[in-house]
């Protein structure tokens, strides 16, 4: 199969023209016209996930952040991208199409938390739903940690019941999910003011890490391309893992 018929069927679950203008998405290495047996799917694109493809003889590794994102001055053996030219493995990246996607990374995350009838806001970059009952923002923030496999969760306190969730770096929605009248907003990051603000207006905020917020769309994303390509292995990448502890 060519790497061609994978990137035009993500356009069909991830519109490219969703992306933020400042984003960049699509086959960022390789040639779509080359062939692929077997492709690794992993958040980020790391030397370390290069070596996994390589040895596991994939051809394409998709990702949802970009291995190019700032314009390219230099390339020495130490960056990802030299060793994904090196090794002629290409890289298909989705990003904030992904996120804005009806079955993306918001919706994946929603599910995640098994949050019941679940409305995407994809202008937003928020997916909303239900908890099965109110919970305290302690014990929710005990069950965001396992949920997700969360080094750490950091949270203001309130109650939960309407849930809003905006993966990665998401924090602006804590302000949004107050206004839309969400008691709760679960994200992978929040800064100091926007805690402040989501106090402020009683909204129960938690910051469960980037990593774990938006790895949670790489087995539904492998579940939909195996069931598209049938005759292509899609392997989610073991290499692939949050770069922080916590203690």
């Amino acid at each position: 199969m060519k790497i061609k018929n994978i990137v035009d069927y993500t356009k069909e679950i991830a519109p490219f023209e969703t992306a933020a203008e400042w984003d960049n998405i699509g086959l960022l290495v390789g040639d779509e016209n080359a062939d692929v047996m077997r492709v690794l799917l992993a958040l980020d694109i790391t030397n370390e996930v290069v070596i996994e493809a390589r040895e596991k003889g994939c051809g394409l590794i998709v990702s949802h952040h970009p291995v190019i994102f700032d314009p390219l001055r230099a390339l020495a053996p130490a960056d990802p991208v030299y060793s994904l030219a090196k090794n002629d493995i290409a890289a298909l990246c989705l990003h904030t199409n992904l996120d804005r996607a009806e079955r993306g990374v918001n919706t994946a995350l929603a599910e995640a938390l098994g949050l019941e009838n679940i409305t995407l806001y994809p202008d937003c970059y928020l997916a909303v739903g239900d908890t099965d009952r109110e919970y305290g923002a302690d014990e929710y923030a005990a069950l965001i940690k396992e949920r997700l496999g969360a080094p750490s969760v950091r949270y203001t306190d309130g109650k939960v019941s309407r849930v809003a969730v905006s993966s990665g770096g998401g924090g602006e929605g804590a302000e949004l999910s107050a206004e839309y009248g969400f008691d709760a907003f679960v994200t992978g990051e929040l800064k100091h003011h926007q805690y402040i603000a989501a106090t402020e207006r009683g909204t129960a905020a938690f910051d469960a890490g980037h990593f774990s917020t938006e790895d949670v769309i790489i087995k539904p994303l492998a579940d939909m391309l195996k069931e598209r390509f049938s005759d292509t292995d899609f392997i989610i990448s073991e290499k692939c893992r949050c770069p922080y502890k916590a203690v």
